[in-house]
């Protein structure tokens, strides 16, 4: 057999364990009939601030109000906060923006039907958590909290997921790794994730690599049982290639984290270049995707609910031993 036949087929045989594994996830596997019918209607704030009249600006302001309370809890009467919303609205800049998010989205229909199938099945896993009324609005590229919740209130700031060809987004000092994700098909991850650490997330204490990266894999675990359809590559924000290289490279990170001994360092900055983003893992080559150590923990984890498939994904959030994790999964790439 031919060495380049011998790589073709195990790299096949990778990507089919990887399959194995997403498939035979028992434990977030849903019977449609279970779900409960979560109809998501979202109310548009950016687009009624914006298409108020600047000549009746206050007038409209009021008549907004009620439907909009969470943003609009200022004495409207009081011009010092109705100026600065006037100015906000009247800024050339801004007010592209806004007319950029209305080209992307003209509607929002497709996000409401995906924010009702994912919390469907949030609800399913979680029927104790609150399912949350979601707002848009025009943030000024608020880009460090593009989704927050507070107070059964979630708001996504439309502005920053406009694409990554986006004029303005290199204005703002941001590495091409990260505008590549300021895209549409990253609002349902960032969604999810943020109901996640605000609702679900033990916030446990984490002082080795192995508990940061079996935290990460949880979260990947999440987020594989509330956005089934949703490619691996979005929910690392990996390229294609980036992906494949970790798929390919799984056997060789796993044996440098334990040949050298880092599963269980407390050393932050040893942590950070494995569980944080970047254009790439140091260590490695510039083909690898950063955060192989989160990877990792996402595969470990996969790996434990496949050996027990009786425990519920509630149960596994509440599981804060990572080493127990690590030790029943049997996992060996």
């Amino acid at each position: 057999m031919s060495l380049h036949i011998k790589i073709v087929i195990g790299v096949w045989a990778l990507f089919a364990v990887i399959s194995c594994r997403n498939k035979e996830q028992k434990a977030i596997q849903v019977n449609p009939a279970n779900l409960s019918d979560m109809q998501v209607h979202i109310k548009r704030y950016g687009q009624a601030l914006f298409q108020l009249d600047t000549a009746s600006f206050t007038e409209d302001l009021k008549r907004i109000q009620p439907e909009f309370p969470y943003f609009l809890d200022a004495d409207l009467n009081d011009t010092a906060n109705t100026n600065q919303l006037y100015s906000f609205v009247a800024d050339t800049q801004v007010r592209r923006i806004y007319e950029k998010t209305m080209e992307v989205y003209p509607d929002l229909n497709e996000l409401e039907k995906s924010l009702s199938k994912a919390f469907s099945r949030y609800h399913y896993f979680f029927p104790e958590n609150n399912i949350p009324q979601v707002y848009t609005y025009v943030s000024d590229m608020y880009y460090e909290r593009p989704v927050w919740l507070k107070d059964s209130v979630l708001v996504v700031a439309l502005d920053v997921y406009l694409g990554s060809d986006f004029f303005l987004y290199p204005h703002l000092g941001l590495p091409r790794y990260k505008i590549r994700c300021m895209a549409p098909d990253y609002i349902m991850p960032d969604v999810m994730k943020t109901l996640y650490f605000e609702e679900v997330w033990s916030n446990p204490a984490m002082k080795t690599l192995l508990d940061r990266m079996v935290a990460g894999g949880k979260m990947l675990y999440y987020l594989d049982a509330v956005l089934p359809g949703t490619p691996d590559t979005v929910k690392m924000c990996y390229t294609k290639k980036k992906f494949d290289w970790a798929v390919e490279n799984e056997k060789n990170v796993w044996a440098f984290l334990v040949h050298d001994e880092l599963l269980y360092v407390s050393d932050f900055d040893t942590q950070s270049n494995l569980i944080n983003d970047g254009p790439f893992t140091k260590g490695f080559s510039s083909d690898s995707p950063a955060r192989l150590g989160i990877f990792i923990g996402w595969q470990i984890v996969k790996e434990f609910m496949l050996r027990h498939p009786e425990t519920s994904l509630q149960e596994l959030m509440e599981l804060d031993d990572a080493q127990t994790i690590l030790q029943q999964s049997g996992y060996k790439p």
